[in-house]
């Protein structure tokens, strides 16, 4: 590559990154300041407010015991009865209810000269494995009639003999209101509530009985119960807790809805503030836009980002010669130009959805038209992707039967609306001879979407464009001929020469200031070159131009005309019962937009993290619990033909009959043939068309298979 087309590429690169960069960085700091950062580190500061008191009243404790140890090894007590004696006097003037000394063999002497061989209770042995501090809660108090709910503190102390008995530390019983007191329970207009929970997730203290306390004391089995968690997601929090982590987890209670929960686990213990609030209070101080903005923005960035890798390669690949540098300059140029064009609209439009948070018929305005831009996007990195493909002979076409007849009606539905809004006559001639061939029909309709949107594009308002389907049978086929004429600015003989040429646009004023990036009829040429058909065009400037695209073509077993509307027959007794969804995702992002757009949507889903998790669910639920299974490819532990492959496998009624589809961002041909020979039923891109989507879930209602 000659220095200065890599200068070029380079510079577009750098320059289509600082935008990108620029845009990402204003939409983040603007949305900081807009959702729920405020109502997090209030929660946090809670959390840490309570977690300073609890931590002030156990240093005060331990204090006090270790206050009382000292003061009974320096009082010299000859005696046993001495020292409990003391421990009574301790007693009275403390805060504890219940004061024991701990000997070297486990053994505990109370202040009423009760002795016990407690070596192996919970609250001693760790004194006797060197453990300087201990607090716990203890509910089962077998040895205090009065007292059901305690926190048990525990001192090591420096060893001292009475009698040849060493004593090596205390432990003291206090009620647990003590700590209850400590904590901050209502916040939030008494909407937040907070509690203390162990590492095996017992309460230690819940001032919110509602919660169930007394029904269900272990803040985990609650997550299970109330809020359908797996025993999985259960290990990842005690996991994180363990690690000293704090984080926020959202949880939705069945009968409380969905709550934000914040841990913080206090230091020198196993305990961990628990903190929860009710989403209620996150949406009140921010819009629903967020979440959409924010899901929009990803998708340009991610379009973008390919769209320049792809281009850097298209680029690297092309340039053998002096004018294919200059031409493809040209296209760098112009990608360039319809970059920035709609991402300084998407920047705009963000700018104009945060001075206008509450005008909500505004807001829907400018989701609308960030929707439309993204996808106008997304439809550049097809053309740029498909180029690619092409032009490396990796591109695959499919040939199966199809009617002609359907692909005409389709295309002239899709375009015929196009035509309408501009004003065109749009007119449609046939002459089909035999309806059902053996062909790539996606392809040809590509190849024909091109040229008709071509003539849109440069046919003036009152025009007319006329597309003419006929055929002809020749020795072992079907010639087939789609020509398309219109009334438009026609382009030079010298155009003409080029205009299937890679990035060629005609710059003469009668084209100049109409959009593309000159890939659309390179496509199309390239495309009918593998069909083995051609693609030609006669033009002239003022008058007009004839695209004609030719093509041979094996009939099929039989004339399919007609035959692609389904039978329904089979179809029509279908329950009415939500659609039960299995969701295989392990991207935390992705899944959470797929599982909210099939709840907003009347579906219920579950979710699985990896491969192994989604074929796990699948084998543990009950036959024909799941309709559908919505698969990604790439995941931890088993990507998702491996894992389809094993729920085929099942030795169970619906293994072989859910429908799969597969739901990623490898779209080229060869993935969906794979995702097909392997098992899978369909095949969803990403990103996903909720409308797309919608149809392929309605189908699997019906017990289609698409």
């Amino acid at each position: 590559m000659k220095r200065g087309n890599k200068n070029r590429a380079i510079a577009f690169v750098l320059a289509t990154l600082a935008v990108l960069s620029l845009a990402v960085c204003v939409y983040m700091k603007q949305l900081t300041k807009t959702t729920d950062a405020s109502v997090v580190a209030s929660m946090q500061e809670l959390s840490r407010h309570d977690m300073q008191n609890i931590q002030s009243e156990l240093e005060n404790s331990w204090d006090s015991l270790s206050s009382v140890y000292t003061r009974t090894m320096i009082s010299q007590c000859v005696s046993i009865q001495e020292v409990c004696r003391r421990l009574n006097l301790e007693q009275i003037s403390n805060i504890f209810n219940t004061i024991y000394l701990v000997d070297s063999d486990g053994n505990t002497y109370s202040s009423s000269n009760v002795i016990k061989n407690e070596k192996d209770k919970e609250f001693v042995s760790p004194l006797l494995f060197d453990q300087d501090k201990i607090v716990m809660r203890y509910d089962n108090m077998d040895i205090l009639e009065t007292l059901t709910e305690s926190l048990v503190y525990g001192v090591q102390g420096e060893p001292f003999e009475v009698e040849g008995i060493q004593f090596i530390g205390i432990i003291g019983f206090s009620k647990i209101s003590l700590m209850e007191d400590r904590l901050k329970i209502d916040s939030f207009d008494g909407r937040g509530y907070t509690g203390i929970i162990d590492i095996d997730g017992n309460y230690v203290v819940n001032r919110d009985r509602s919660a169930g306390i007394g029904k269900i004391d272990n803040y985990f089995e609650q997550l299970q119960n109330r809020a359908g968690l797996s025993k999985k997601e259960v290990s990842d929090i005690i996991t994180r807790i363990a690690q000293g982590e704090e984080f926020l987890l959202r949880f939705h209670y069945i009968d409380q809805g969905a709550q934000v929960v914040s841990f913080i686990p206090m230091p020198g213990t196993t305990w961990s503030i628990v903190l929860t609030v009710p989403q209620e209070v996150f949406r009140e101080q921010t819009q629903q836009f967020i979440l959409m903005t924010v899901v929009m923005l990803v998708v340009v960035v991610i379009v973008l980002c390919l769209m320049m890798l792809v281009i850097v390669r298209i680029s690297l690949i092309s340039a053998t010669a002096k004018a294919e540098a200059k031409s493809r300059g040209e296209f760098l140029s112009n990608m360039s130009h319809e970059i920035r064009t709609p991402l300084n609209g998407i920047i705009g439009l963000i700018h104009l959805m945060q001075q206008n948070i509450g005008d909500n018929e505004r807001m829907t305005g400018y989701l609308r038209k960030i929707d439309s831009t993204a996808k106008y996007l997304l439809s550049l990195v097809n053309d740029i992707l498909d180029m690619s493909k092409l032009q490396s002979d990796k591109m695959v076409l499919v040939p199966k039967p199809f009617s002609v007849n359907e692909l005409v009606s389709t295309t002239e539905s899709l375009m015929r609306s196009h035509m309408e809004d501009k004003g065109i006559d749009f007119r449609v001639e046939t002459n089909i001879i035999c309806s059902g061939l053996i062909g790539d029909d996606i392809r040809i309709e590509q190849i024909l979407v091109n040229i008709l949107g071509n003539a849109v594009k440069f046919t003036p308002e009152g025009g007319r464009v006329t597309m003419r389907v006929f055929q002809s049978a020749v020795d072992g086929g079907i010639l087939t001929t789609f020509q398309v004429e219109d009334t438009g600015c026609g382009m030079s003989e010298e155009f003409q020469q080029k205009i299937f040429d890679p990035f060629s646009q005609e710059r003469s004023g009668i084209s100049q200031g109409r959009q593309g990036t000159g890939l659309g009829m390179s496509i199309s040429s390239l495309l009918a070159k593998q069909m083995g058909g051609t693609l030609a065009v006669k033009s002239r400037p003022g008058e007009g131009s004839c695209f004609t695209f030719t093509m041979m073509s094996e009939t099929a077993p039989e004339d399919l005309a007609g035959t692609a509307v389904a039978d329904n027959a089979h179809q029509d007794r279908e329950s009415e019962k939500k659609l039960h969804i299995l969701v295989a995702e392990d991207n935390d992002l992705n899944a959470e937009i797929l599982m909210e757009i099939l709840d907003t949507s009347g579906f219920t889903a579950v979710r699985a993290s990896d491969g192994g998790e989604a074929v796990d669910l699948f084998e543990k639920s009950q036959p024909y619990e799941f309709d559908i299974i919505l698969m990604d490819v790439q995941m931890p532990v088993f990507n998702g033909y491996e894992a389809t492959k094993l729920i085929r496998r099942l030795n169970r009624p619906d293994a072989k009959t859910v429908i799969i589809y597969a739901c990623t961002a490898n779209t080229f041909r060869e993935d969906q043939v794979k995702a097909r020979e392997i098992g899978m039923d369909g095949f969803i891109a990403k990103p996903i068309d909720v409308n797309k989507l919608m149809q392929k879930l309605g189908a699997g209602k019906r017990g289609e298979k698409r």
